[in-house]
């Protein structure tokens, strides 16, 4: 991958860490590459067939999305397991150069699928567990919004089964949780490598019961018989009944021989909706912590930390500013940073204030405005005359439907709004309905200069301009 487009990935990963739990952003994204940008389609190479179907299926409409972000002419994507495609030639690109410059949040893949037609997680086979490098608790950083969390994690890195289990973090997404998921993990194996560490989301979880139960499978053996599991993004698994009869199960398993169980969701368990009540107490019978968005404080030690660490010249003027004005999670803090010193890099800016304003401006005027996604309705119903009832309801008329489906994109581009938060906000409409209107209107708005202006007012409009 040549610099250019090595510091157009970097800066395309840093959105995608906003929008995607770190889990899933380590399981599906390390190892790929942009291998090209041609004619409005970007090039994406991918380890193995498996790989490029499933962000295929999952992941195609937030990465062209974040590709978009950086370069708006882009509008289409192509996945391919050659790097030869990518230059249509026989020339193998040469491998990934190091970039202390640029935060790159993704490191080469480390494993090798055996068999790229297999369905497969992110859950480590026993014996190849091999800990994550980027987080452990030496680079955590602490504050106020954390120090429960992260001194009960460390504790049961310290003695696991013995002290809080299960450990139950809760938090908004992007705050830490998964760090501290890995830092746990990482800890343990180091003290003892002949530890069964076990971790997966939810997601993993569910697919992997349900691939299980189609070909009549083994399932409960793989989970029941870790030392360590831990579970990310809880929160998935209400309203299925029999993936919560499964984990019941799997829980009493684990907890009756003190295994040790750490879970991790945005939200306390009490708050999560139709979770069975006899799993709601289960996991509240140890340590319940939560995690919030940092401090000013925080958020400043987090970015010179992160600068530090990837030899970036950040100077404390720019990290103030950062932090003052990116406030909602660690996520949004570090992607914001990647930015800052993309754009530099490209355009041969200092990483100065002048540079983070340019950059950030759109970001900066929204958290002034404090736009949300009833803003959003509302201002997006205005622009084309409808009522806000009609953009919120079921009406299928055209000029109504459109109306819905550039909000749900301007929800999605601007807010990072999660496909099941924008749902949530439209009445409750099927997750798959706002994929599929939010992509329609990326790929429309690519060719439709009229449809490009009207986001564009509506932006405007959102910010008070």
């Amino acid at each position: 991958m040549d610099n250019q487009l090595q510091t157009v990935w970097g800066s395309v990963l840093g959105e995608l860490e906003i929008v995607l739990s770190e889990a899933n952003f380590q399981t599906w994204l390390k190892g790929t590459e942009l291998t090209g940008l041609d004619g409005g389609k970007a090039i994406i190479y991918v380890p193995n067939i498996f790989t490029r179907q499933w962000i295929q299926d999952k992941y195609h409409t937030e990465i062209l999305d974040a590709i978009r972000k950086i370069d708006p002419n882009i509008n289409n994507v192509e996945y391919t397991t050659k790097k030869a495609d990518a230059k249509g030639g026989s020339e193998q690109p040469k491998s990934r150069p190091d970039d202390n410059s640029i935060r790159m949040p993704i490191q080469k893949a480390r494993q090798k699928y055996s068999n790229p037609n297999s369905e497969q997680s992110s859950i480590e086979s026993y014996g190849e567990f091999r800990p994550n490098e980027k987080y452990k608790f030496n680079n955590f950083i602490t504050g106020s919004s954390n120090k429960l969390a992260f001194s009960a994690a460390q504790l049961v890195s310290e003695k696991p089964g013995e002290m809080y289990n299960p450990l139950f973090l809760y938090g908004p997404a992007g705050v830490g949780k998964t760090h501290l998921l890995w830092a746990i993990s990482n800890e343990i194996h180091a003290r003892d490598p002949k530890m069964k560490i076990l971790y997966s989301t939810s997601e993993e979880f569910i697919n992997t019961f349900l691939s299980a139960i189609r070909k009549g499978e083994k399932f409960s053996n793989k989970y029941r018989s870790a030392d360590v599991l831990l579970i990310d993004d809880m929160q998935f698994i209400a309203g299925k009944e029999r993936t919560q009869e499964e984990f019941f199960h799997t829980f009493n398993a684990l907890h009756q021989y003190n295994k040790q169980i750490v879970l991790c969701s945005d939200r306390p368990p009490k708050e999560i909706p139709t979770l069975e009540e006899r799993l709601r107490s289960r996991f509240e019978w140890g340590m319940v912590a939560d995690i919030q968005p940092p401090d000013f404080e925080t958020r400043v030690a987090i970015l010179m930390n992160k600068a530090n660490t990837n030899s970036i010249d950040l100077g404390m003027d720019v990290a103030e500013f950062i932090a003052t004005h990116i406030d909602n999670n660690i996520r949004e803090l570090e992607g914001a940073l990647t930015k800052v010193v993309a754009h530099s890099r490209l355009h041969g800016q200092p990483i100065d204030i002048n540079t983070a304003q340019e950059v950030l401006g759109m970001y900066i005027q929204k958290t002034q405005v404090k736009v949300n996604a009833k803003t959003v309705l509302q201002k997006t119903a205005d622009y084309y005359e409808i009522s806000y009832n009609d953009i919120t309801g079921t009406k299928r008329s055209r000029e109504v439907v459109v109306p819905r489906q550039i909000a749900m994109f301007i929800m999605r581009e601007e807010l990072d709004m999660s496909f099941p938060r924008i749902a949530k906000s439209l009445g409750g409409k099927d997750h798959t309905t706002i994929m599929h209107g939010v992509n329609k209107i990326s790929t429309q708005m690519a060719r439709d200069s009229v449809m490009s202006q009207d986001i564009q007012s509506i932006k405007k409009l959102l910010v008070g301009q």
